[in-house]
């Protein structure tokens, strides 16, 4: 069976994102082999876009993505920006599960933590407890919970209207020449 995750997380911008961690061959081939037997295509953020100007199809592009997605995986390791919170928003009103990879004791996870004048055990923060289907330790269980989805497609679901130009204009004006995604698209067998 072949399923496709969505890669959310930092992308290297320029100078200065050299230590960031990011998504690599490793995580995705981690990713691979915690959901082996599972086939996993994965839907890159970071792959080159053919008109970097036209920022409503760049965000067109992110979005269609969580669509087609079976599953969005974000990278939490270390603190993230507006990007990936935009992204789980996203998924949560696709209905596209979201497994979310926040190691114990990193940003948004913590055994304890004090907290608006508490003291709180097993603190996930609230965002993305409240968007994630899972919320693991690493890439391979990550992969390992991408198993656990639930067998049946997803309940069709509108495309909210805060999501609709933005995906118009990607499929409208840049998807035709976005090779990595057409590929992607084969690979799963949907056809545009």
């Amino acid at each position: 069976m072949i399923i496709s995750v969505y890669c959310s997380g930092s992308i290297a911008k320029g100078e200065g994102d050299e230590r960031k961690l990011c998504w690599t061959d490793l995580e995705r081939k981690q990713v691979q082999e915690g959901a082996h037997p599972l086939e996993v295509v994965f839907l890159n953020p970071d792959d080159p876009i053919t008109d970097p100007a036209n920022v409503l199809g760049q965000f067109g592009r992110d979005m269609f993505q969580v669509l087609m997605a079976s599953a969005v995986v974000v990278d939490a390791r270390e603190r993230r920006g507006l990007g990936i919170g935009v992204e789980m928003a996203a998924a949560a009103s696709l209905r596209t599960p979201v497994i979310v990879v926040a190691p114990r004791n990193s940003k948004y996870r913590r055994d304890h933590l004090e907290y608006r004048g508490a003291r709180v055990s097993d603190y996930v923060h609230p965002h993305v407890a409240s968007l994630a289907l899972a919320v693991v330790d690493d890439f391979t269980e990550a992969g390992e919970a991408l198993g656990r989805l639930p067998a049946a497609p997803r309940d069709p679901v509108g495309t909210p209207a805060w999501l609709r130009a933005s995906i118009d204009e990607y499929r409208s004006n840049v998807l035709a020449g976005d090779q990595p995604m057409l590929d992607a698209l084969h690979r799963l067998g949907v056809h545009r």
